[in-house]
């Protein structure tokens, strides 16, 4: 398999020498710090598998909280969302997660709902889970507006920024403090097909991001800590 676009931006980021250094300058800001001793995936060009939490809080937290996230997320047990990057970490002298979603080209944000599962062929099992990902997703919702108002994801607009922004809530409400990163890769030019339009410097990155975040009210959470009274995440938005 070839491998190009974000994803081999986050490979190469990983294997590069200054992997530590570099994700330590990503995040710096957040009382954050990643070392030699954490736990990250993927980890390089053979271990390429992207990370879903309910694996990843089982070898390296609890494993109840691995059964708790699917039981929060799913009515029945199947595929959780898969993170391009995600690590353990210390933020502010406690252990915690280091999330990062990954993108190289404009049309990686867009506007979106979870559209297979309005398919009316769709499974029960499908069908369920469709139901229990959006009362997750307004659990997220409606705990994050009694701290920072305005905000609005869904399961049905902005659909990955909205899970990704429920996950990160729900791991902070279970203590661990969490940085939410999205991180632009620039000029990434395997993906200048003529078609996808390339992020050529930081600002057209922050201005892409935010656009697409305002519409669920995302952009109230950039650079702000979110107390979640167990603990707490923030959202950043940063380039490479």
């Amino acid at each position: 398999m070839i491998l190009k676009g974000s994803k081999k931006c986050v490979l190469d980021l990983v294997q590069s020498r200054s992997f530590l250094a570099t994700i330590n300058t990503l995040t710096k800001g957040t009382k954050t710090v990643v070392s030699e001793y954490d736990n990250w995936m993927p980890k390089n060009i053979h271990l390429q598998k992207e990370a879903q939490l309910k694996d990843f809080l089982k070898y390296n937290f609890d494993p109840l909280l691995s059964s708790k996230i699917v039981e929060w997320w799913l009515h029945i047990d199947t595929t959780t969302p898969n993170w391009d990057f995600v690590s353990t970490c210390n933020i502010n002298g406690k252990r915690g997660i280091l999330l990062v979603e990954a993108k190289a080209h404009w049309s990686e944000l867009e506007k979106e709902r979870k559209e297979k599962f309005y398919d009316n062929s769709a499974s029960e099992p499908s069908k369920l889970n469709h139901k229990e990902i959006g009362k997750a997703i307004e659990q997220a919702n409606t705990e994050i507006n009694n701290r920072i108002s305005g905000i609005s994801i869904s399961r049905d607009n902005c659909y990955q920024l909205s899970n990704r922004v429920a996950y990160t809530w729900w791991l902070a409400n279970q203590g661990i403090p969490v940085v939410l990163l999205y991180l632009g890769f620039l000029n990434c030019l395997d993906m200048n097909d003529g078609i996808n339009r390339l992020f050529t410097n930081d600002k057209e990155w922050q201005d892409c991001f935010i656009k697409h975040a305002e519409q669920v009210g995302v952009d109230k959470l950039i650079n702000r800590w979110v107390d979640c009274e167990k603990s707490e995440f923030i959202t950043i938005c940063k380039s490479l």
